[in-house]
């Protein structure tokens, strides 16, 4: 193989491991929002470290079940969105930071909407892309109030709502998606 063949198919790996890494970012953001423990699970190692500096720190699991014992039960919609991805890769281990805007309504109507970013360490062990340590700072909070919605007017006529659990309609519509594990 000449080494401009060798080259493109070393930039060609990186952009599918990239592609991993951006699927990872992805399942969180689909787990929390549909509510789905095992997915966000699965995108840690067992042993990866979730640091959200003095507000909270432990492993990816224990993230996990931290969040799903109660803290979002206090929410009845999240939208979690990912923006810029930055991704550095070098053999079996890659680096990103990716920005996010959260958004989060309780039943009372109170809105909390953020900018945050992570830091991700990744590793791939026995062939497997997964979060290692995963930073989180914020950049931004507001906080607000929903406005009731009002349905003579089309704009808030919901045709399909959307909810945070297993009866969203994304199940319906995209069975290949199903719940558990991204892998």
């Amino acid at each position: 193989m000449c080494r401009m063949e060798q080259r493109l198919q070393s930039e060609v790996e990186k952009l599918l491991i990239k592609e991993r890494l951006h699927e990872l970012e992805m399942a969180y953001c689909r787990g929390i929002d549909r509510r789905d423990p095992e997915l966000i699970r699965s995108i840690f190692f067992a042993d990866a470290i979730e640091d959200h500096g003095d507000a909270w720190q432990g492993t990816g699991y224990e993230w996990v079940d931290y969040i799903f014992s109660g803290y979002l039960a206090q929410f009845e919609v999240t939208a979690h969105y990912v923006l810029n991805e930055w991704y550095k890769v070098e053999g079996d281990k890659a680096e990103g930071e990716t920005h996010r805007i959260s958004y989060h309504r309780r039943p009372n109507g109170e809105e909390v909407t953020a900018g945050s970013r992570t830091f991700n360490r990744y590793e791939c062990r026995d062939g497997v892309w997964r979060i290692a340590y995963r930073g989180v700072t914020r950049d931004w909070l507001r906080e607000s109030r929903a406005a009731p919605p009002d349905p003579s007017q089309p704009r808030h006529m919901i045709l399909r709502p959307s909810l945070p659990g297993p009866d969203d309609v994304s199940y319906r519509e995209l069975p290949m998606f199903g719940r558990g594990p991204i892998w």
